[in-house]
């Protein structure tokens, strides 16, 4: 019996073996066997990656480093570098030279251990930086190339609780440089930087001073500095005091972020929150101990364990990620956000990895525990609630090495790309309001990916997505910044500035035979796509390589394989049995905008050719749109599919394959 078997959408990703049984499912009629090196859009086809561009070296090739997006406004972005000791700066797709036309950078305490626990939050042209074992520090835009860096020291606060023995603690003087003196050991020489506050009774009145240590003396003894508005009352001594929660004693916030105008900071279980407006200033209450809505609050989550804060979300409500569960931080009665009045919620159990968040609408997505599980964390109307779904349930393979960072592509296709464990790259087309949630892998040539982040594109038509690539070229560790290109425009006329090549450049001037300034890929061998027409693949000599015949416009870097397989042939016929064996004697490809494939199954693929008779052979055929019929002599196999594959420097989208099928019935 022969019959039609339809795929006309493949945004269900690539999903697991697991999944090869469930043919009853809506996800299984548009879920891939393989769907690599391709990007599947939230209407359905499928479009080959664009390639990488190469950007630039990174400053030190032996240490990792880590990108993050700097993004002021969608025209003003910059991608910054994070390496061992120093932070370097790109826009417009180019670094930014400083007046001897060197790469600017600034130097930085932190270490190449230090760089996968950094957290980040903007707030305009700041950036705060947070690591458990660093003071809390700013790095701060006051032009293209002045770019400042300082400790973000904190006006009183946030504090541990009140102090609750019978150890006093006595200023020297109301104001300015005094001494603190204890009437039991208190202070270690790591407390330097801290804030102290101290309680003080007179007649009637009642008022907190508070100072920051400036110098150890003893463990009964130090010099400290009076917050500018926070005198003691007098040098009596007093038992009502509290010590600053960050300093190098009890180390520092791990997280940060901002909610209602206030920053956020994260330490162990504790979430501080500054005064509205004031990110630098943490006073729980104004001297005479009143509290307003104004002020700073400590909020300590309270669970069945003790668990670190991992991430902060700020929304309708703070998202907060644990180690060992997920709350929100709300305030009650609708009073606004004062200390008496916020509180937690926790919703689940999952727990959560130190991996920075994505937004997207209104969900955060988050890495659970272990690194293998992404979860949306979002409100959910029927239950009244807060849930966290599992992305990755039908394709947990995709994720199996551990999610170590992510990077928000919004245009043109929404998709949450995954730096793995393992170096690999894995994308997430995700749009909930469609009910669209693929997986795709990536595997960029020759390389792996250690670090990625996405910001508007010069144009403003699309995201970047940089990426920071480690490379062995010509036995050499390499470290590259990389960005990966659209692959195609929407108004190309021809494939002349199509770049589906990795790590790779581009030549546009007169015609030339020779391409240079290939150095970073001395030694690979690379494909070519010169006035649009695929070359011979070359070796890189010297920096350069030699072209088959002149050309103006040369796009040179290393291949890739884009594959689409699809899921095993499903309810074909009237009803034949799933383990009926199985004939794909053609396929109709529905294609927009492309140029060469192969087409077969998993046991081999043919090359297709779009010259016809009477093409002129020194240009490449236009791009087609339409079908395209292939006849195959495939082998009868009970799992038959279909399979595509892609491997020249060329476009390739597919809205939908058509299959001939002879089924042999038991």
């Amino acid at each position: 019996m022969t019959c039609s078997v339809s795929f006309v959408r493949f945004n269900a990703g690539e999903i697991s073996d697991l999944m090869g049984g469930r043919v009853d499912t809506e996800e299984y009629k548009g879920a891939c066997k393989v769907l690599e090196n391709f990007v599947p859009s939230v209407q359905g086809p499928v479009s080959r990656r664009g390639g990488t561009r190469f950007v630039a070296e990174t400053k030190k090739n032996e240490a990792k480093a880590r990108l993050f997006a700097f993004q002021f406004s969608a025209e003003q972005a910059y991608l910054l570098e994070f390496g061992d000791g120093y932070v370097r700066f790109f826009t417009g797709r180019r670094p930014v030279l400083d007046d001897q036309g060197q790469p600017l950078e600034l130097a930085l305490p932190y270490a190449e251990k230090d760089l996968d626990g950094l957290c980040f939050a903007q707030s305009g042209d700041v950036v705060y930086i947070a690591h458990p074992s660093y003071p809390l520090r700013t790095l701060t835009r006051h032009g293209r190339t002045d770019w400042r860096t300082a400790e973000a020291g904190t006006v009183d606060g946030p504090y541990l609780p009140v102090h609750t023995g019978d150890v006093a603690l006595t200023p020297s003087a109301v104001d300015g440089d005094i001494k603190i003196t204890a009437t039991a050991d208190v202070f270690s020489e790591t407390d330097v930087g801290r804030a102290v506050r101290i309680m003080q009774s007179g007649n009637p009145d009642v008022k907190w001073g508070a100072a920051k240590i400036t110098r150890f003396i003893g463990a009964r003894q130090v010099e400290a500095a009076v917050f500018s508005g926070w005198s003691f009352l007098n040098t009596t001594a007093s038992k009502a005091w509290r010590l600053g929660v960050f300093c190098e004693t009890t180390g520092y916030p791990a997280v940060v972020s901002f909610f209602e105008q206030r920053l956020i900071l994260g330490k162990g279980n504790g979430v501080y929150g500054s005064k509205v407006g004031q990110y630098d200033v943490f006073s729980p209450t104004a001297p005479d101990a009143s509290v307003s809505s104004q002020y700073g609050y400590n909020y300590e989550l309270s669970s069945d364990q003790i668990n670190d804060v991992c991430w902060l979300s700020p929304g309708r409500v703070l998202a907060i990620g644990t180690v060992g569960a997920d709350f929100t931080l709300e305030t009650s009665g609708g009073e606004g956000t004062i200390p008496m009045t916020v509180k937690a919620r926790r919703h689940s159990a999952y727990g959560s990895e130190s991996v920075a968040p994505v937004k997207v609408g209104s969900a955060t997505l988050f890495v659970q525990r272990c690194g293998r599980k992404l979860r949306a964390f979002a409100y959910n109307s029927n239950s009244d609630d807060y849930v966290a779904r599992d992305l990755t349930v039908l394709a947990p393979h995709v994720t199996q090495s551990g999610i170590v960072q992510m990077a928000l592509q919004q245009e043109p296709v929404p998709v949450v790309w995954c730096v793995l464990k393992n170096g690999a790259l894995a994308g997430l087309t995700y749009e909930a309001a469609e009910s669209v949630t693929a997986w795709h892998r990536h595997e960029i040539a020759g390389g792996r990916v250690e670090s990625a982040a996405a910001l508007p594109a010069p144009d403003g038509g699309r995201d970047d997505l940089f990426l920071l690539v480690r490379r062995v070229v010509n036995g050499r560790v390499r470290r590259y910044v990389e960005v990966m290109e659209a692959g195609i425009a929407e108004d190309a006329a021809d494939t002349a500035e199509c770049f589906f090549v990795d790590s790779g450049l581009s030549y546009h001037g007169q015609p030339v035979s020779k391409v240079a300034g290939l150095d970073h890929l001395e030694g690979e061998t690379v494909a070519v796509l010169a006035n649009g027409a695929v070359q011979t693949e070359k070796v890189v000599q010297n920096g350069e390589i030699a072209l088959d015949a002149p050309a103006s416009v040369v796009h040179a870097g290393l291949p890739f394989t884009s594959v689409l397989e699809t899921m095993p042939l499903a309810n074909v016929g009237d009803g034949a049995s799933e383990t009926s064996k199985k004939r794909v004697s053609g396929v109709q490809l529905r294609l927009y905008r492309s140029l060469g494939f192969s087409a077969g199954t998993r046991g081999g693929v043919e090359r297709q050719s779009f010259r016809r008779v009477g093409d002129k052979t020194d240009t490449p055929p236009d791009l087609f749109t339409g079908d395209r019929k292939v006849s195959l002599s495939a082998p009868w196999d009970v799992t038959a599919g279909v399979r595509i594959e892609q491997d020249q420097p060329l476009p390739l989208t597919v809205s939908g394959i058509f299959a001939t099928v002879s089924v042999h019935k038991i």
